[in-house]
């Protein structure tokens, strides 16, 4: 089984909407990513589990990607559209994201405790880190990064 990742940027304002759509039908919310959503500027070719597990290991490390605002916006989305993380521009998660700020044996530490035991772990973590970075960095304040997993 696989998984992909994908970065949509999406209107900040259009956030209760899509909500709205994944509690009433999903299809719609798919038709509305299209029409409204654009993708991010940096592609992402790793596996969807490579940007799961970032996810968990920037957890453990209190990095927190997803602003409590849209905690109950997210949730409606994730039940219609698979893993869905909601990122909003910080400054902060800029510097938290620099590759060159974590080490490439702990990220391949943790893809191993993950049960993803591959050869090139490390440099896939490294480059979601990346990612990340600079799709955070390339935020507008009316922007919001929907990050899917699935």
């Amino acid at each position: 089984m696989s998984a992909i990742a994908s970065l949509t940027l999406v209107p900040r304002d259009s956030i209760t909407e899509l909500a709205s759509l994944a509690r009433t039908s999903p299809s719609s919310l798919h038709s509305y990513l299209a029409e409204h959503g654009r993708e991010a500027r940096q592609t992402y070719d790793w596996s969807g589990y490579c940007m799961l597990y970032v996810l968990t290991y920037l957890d453990e490390r209190g990095i927190d990607l997803e602003p409590s605002e849209f905690n109950a916006e997210s949730e409606a989305i994730n039940s219609a559209y698979g893993f869905t993380t909601l990122i909003t521009p910080a400054p902060r998660l800029v510097d938290q994201l620099d590759p060159g700020a974590h080490r490439e044996a702990d990220l391949v530490a943790h893809f191993e405790e993950m049960g993803l035991d591959f050869e090139e772990s490390g440099a896939a973590g490294l480059d979601t880190l990346r990612v990340l970075r600079d799709s955070i960095a390339e935020l507008a304040d009316d922007q919001v990064l929907l990050l899917n997993i699935g």
